[in-house]
């Protein structure tokens, strides 16, 4: 039998994952049953339960994805307004589908009651709460014109601002997600000045 490529499966693993987005955005991550996630990666039971043995896995998979960070980290040179963003990019009607807000919003809700599944939103939520927050550092350290190798430390009110901005950006995509009647690009922007 042929070697199949570290490519290939991860090619694979990528698209159950989004047939996963999909069920879960349309159904829920409870009342989506197992059944339709396999249908609709397209692969047979057993080979989709070799990559997710679990509906917990699977989740634990989405949560530690998509959240500003491209693979290997975050990218450089982005300014606190282009993230801010870019995050609302991701949730903003019409250009973009309100699945990724739903996921959002049932992530939280999920970890609200799961310890694990909270574990994994959290330490992705600080990675990017503190990502930012460097963010607004070297923002301001660039402002004094006195950047230093090592870049600046976030202060606490630096921290503090991140924390609130992506507050405002979970309360986005509560909104985005039951398609409120919201001026999207309006919020986006206001987002962005205020947080950017």
């Amino acid at each position: 039998m042929p070697k199949v490529s570290q490519e290939y499966l991860d090619a694979r693993r990528r698209g159950i994952v989004e047939a996963a987005r999909t069920v879960f955005a349309e159904k829920g991550f409870t009342a989506a049953p197992m059944a339709a996630i396999v249908k609709a990666s397209g692969l047979s039971t057993g080979t989709f339960y070799r990559y997710f043995p679990s509906k917990a896995a699977l989740v634990a998979e989405i949560v530690g994805g998509r959240d500003g960070t491209e693979e290997g980290g975050f990218p450089a040179g982005e300014t606190p307004r282009e993230l801010l963003r870019r995050l609302t990019s991701y949730v903003t009607p019409p250009g973009a589908s309100v699945d990724h807000a739903r996921l959002v919003i049932q992530i939280w809700a999920e970890a609200a009651v799961s310890e694990d599944l909270a574990a994994v939103a959290v330490s992705r939520h600080t990675a990017l709460r503190d990502h930012l927050a460097r963010l607004y550092a070297r923002t301001r350290e660039d402002a004094r014109r006195e950047p230093t190798a090592a870049g600046p430390e976030p202060t606490a009110a630096d921290t503090t601002r991140a924390e609130a901005a992506l507050a405002a950006l979970v309360g986005y995509a509560v909104l985005a997600s039951v398609r409120a009647p919201t001026d999207f690009a309006a919020l986006g922007r206001e987002i962005e000045t205020s947080f950017g």
